[in-house]
């Protein structure tokens, strides 16, 4: 793992967890008392009859943990060169969302402008990260989400993108066990990775048909 970590720009504080008191230890008792006398003789059977005397005295069931997904980038030589030769450094961010259509259908301005960005994504964002690579660098990061993120995106912010290769999302279930590699050229991502979900004309892993516009002098 090379010298970079990927650390929150944007990232959506919550709100300080509120104190507990008697109130609430009263509420946990009552909550095990009835637990006793349901007389539920199966396991899921006490489990939702916990859930529900939970909510009964204003408690919620505990959440789903949080899950994690590797994310690998390998960048080439050319990184971010456009048509011409010399690599330069690359912008790469990594989204936690909800919900994934938003994120797709955004066009490549949007996400130059963090307002802009906010406002399309609306509440399928749950959190943005984003770093810097280098020319041939290697970045490894294991990418928290929380319990209600479904997809993970990337966008590379190339100087001359090539059209459907700088934006690719990725099923956040189907990526957490084996993660998710990413190569990243002169204007153009690549991936083998089986948890893609952005439809792409051409084999993934494959530069073929990419072709890189003409950077502005």
């Amino acid at each position: 793992m090379d010298g970079f970590s990927s650390s929150p720009d944007r990232a959506f504080h919550a709100g300080a967890r509120p104190r507990r008191g008697g109130a609430w230890l009263a509420g946990v008792a009552l909550a095990g008392g009835l637990l006793l006398v349901s007389g539920c003789a199966g396991h899921g059977g006490i489990r939702q009859t916990f859930d529900k005397t939970l909510q009964a005295v204003g408690l919620k069931a505990a959440a789903p943990p949080p899950h994690s997904v590797p994310l690998r980038f390998q960048a080439g030589d050319n990184l971010n060169a456009g048509d011409g030769e010399r690599g330069v450094s690359l912008v790469v961010r990594v989204y936690q969302l909800r919900e994934r259509k938003r994120f797709e259908d955004a066009a490549f301005e949007v996400y130059l402008d963090e307002q802009r960005e906010r406002d399309v994504l609306g509440d399928d964002l749950l959190g943005v990260t984003e770093f810097l690579l280098a020319p041939g660098q290697r970045h490894e990061v294991l990418e928290p989400l929380p319990a209600d993120g479904r997809h993970v995106g990337v966008v590379s912010l190339f100087r001359a993108p090539a059209p459907t290769r700088w934006r690719l999302v990725f099923d956040a279930g189907k990526a957490a066990g084996e993660g998710v590699t990413i190569g990243l050229h002169a204007c153009a991502m690549t991936t083998p990775g089986p948890a893609l979900e952005t439809v792409l004309a051409t084999p993934p892993h494959s530069l073929s048909s990419s072709r890189c516009p003409p950077l502005r002098r």
